[in-house]
């Protein structure tokens, strides 16, 4: 009966921390592809910027990103090899986008004390106060792509988008950056019986 309880506590916690991300996650694939086939992959090295915006593109936030994904990849069976002889190839991009949020509270009182429910003919439903506030936030977008080596054409896509803190620490910047790889690799298929 103690184990029962025990395991029952963790699953609604664990139900929980799920149940409390907000990252937001699409996947999109070759239905055609044998994925099967796979099983080492190497980065695609082309020169070309993971974004245009220097908060993404640099140094600290791309070797994060690499070493999440290749974490992903190692927990699901897949070895890292040289590029000339990997059964596929990955790449990323990311983008920080601002975003506005309006919020409008409508404020109604009646000398009855009805409110906004109630009509009242004395104050014909003109009087009242709106309050609105305006605010910025930031949301961040992480792109895994999956390619045929050989094509270079793509065959598995993954993306997730988060709202993302302004001064967070290096810690809180490489847990966030973990924790959205991990849920847009989640659905890439694994080499690796659960």
């Amino acid at each position: 009966m103690n184990k029962r309880v025990s395991f029952g506590c963790v699953f609604f916690l664990l139900l929980f921390v799920v149940g409390c991300s907000t990252i937001r996650v699409s996947t999109d694939f070759n239905p055609t592809y044998d994925f099967t086939k796979l099983r080492t992959y190497a980065w695609l090295d082309n020169d070309k910027a993971v974004s245009s915006d220097a908060r993404v593109n640099n140094d600290l936030i791309v070797d994060r990103v690499r070493r999440a994904v290749e974490n992903s990849l190692a927990a699901k069976g897949y070895t890292k090899i040289d590029a000339a002889s990997a059964d596929f190839v990955v790449s990323w991009f990311g983008a920080i986008d601002t975003k506005l949020q309006v919020d409008s509270i409508d404020h109604f009182y009646s000398p009855y004390g009805y409110g906004a429910l109630v009509r009242d003919p004395y104050w014909n439903g003109t009087r009242g106060v709106r309050t609105t506030t305006t605010r910025e936030y930031e949301v961040g977008t992480l792109i895994v792509d999956i390619l045929d080596p050989s094509e270079r054409k793509l065959i598995w896509r993954g993306s997730g988008t988060d709202r993302i803190g302004s001064n967070n620490s290096p810690e809180k910047v490489t847990k966030g950056i973990n924790e959205a790889i991990a849920a847009i690799m989640a659905s890439f298929p694994s080499l690796i019986q659960q």
